[in-house]
């Protein structure tokens, strides 16, 4: 790996080899950054289930919470693998308070992670919340669940290019 980033680096002049290092840098603790906050949302995921589960009482809340948290990761449908079904099933049995219960903790769950998803990338990643919220917004509509991941690594990429001045725009407005 330190022989390809050599490789790289020596691809350019002295001043902007030192850029690019820097760039290099910036986008490594930002895709940290972003893996971190991946994972702080999983436990968030986790955690909220298992309490809504013990809440309603339902029977292997650890299991079914950690189901849940894995199936986060599922492009499109996400946690909704897990409880549609599940909200379904128990309507159709007739255990109408759980089938409530549980399309409650499924409405909790989407509105929390939305609301919190942003601010903990932006804490994370290094950039601006509502520039979190606008990636993962637009990531979303043009990639679809992939865009998740695509759109504030775009911004990522960008921040990273911004700050190690690769990027540099000079207007002139006379």
């Amino acid at each position: 790996l330190g022989s390809m980033k050599a490789a790289f680096l020596s691809m350019f002049e002295a001043k902007t080899r030192e850029k690019m290092e820097h760039m290099l840098i910036y986008l490594r603790e930002a895709i940290f950054g972003f893996i971190r906050a991946q994972l702080i949302m999983a436990i968030f995921t986790y955690l909220l289930t298992f309490i809504g589960l013990l809440i309603l009482q339902a029977e292997y809340p650890l299991a079914i919470s950690l189901l849940v948290m894995v199936m986060e990761f599922v492009p499109v449908i996400g946690t909704g693998i897990v409880f549609i079904p599940w909200i379904i099933y128990q309507l159709l049995l007739g255990y109408t308070g759980m089938g409530i219960g549980l399309f409650v903790l499924f409405l909790v769950l989407i509105i929390l992670r939305r609301i919190v998803e942003p601010k903990v990338l932006s804490d994370a990643v290094g950039i601006n919340s509502l520039a979190a919220l606008i990636s993962l917004y637009i990531g979303f509509e043009w990639l679809g669940f992939a865009g998740l991941f695509l759109g504030p690594l775009v911004v990522i990429i960008y921040q990273a290019l911004r700050k190690a001045d690769v990027l540099k725009f000079n207007i002139k407005l006379d």
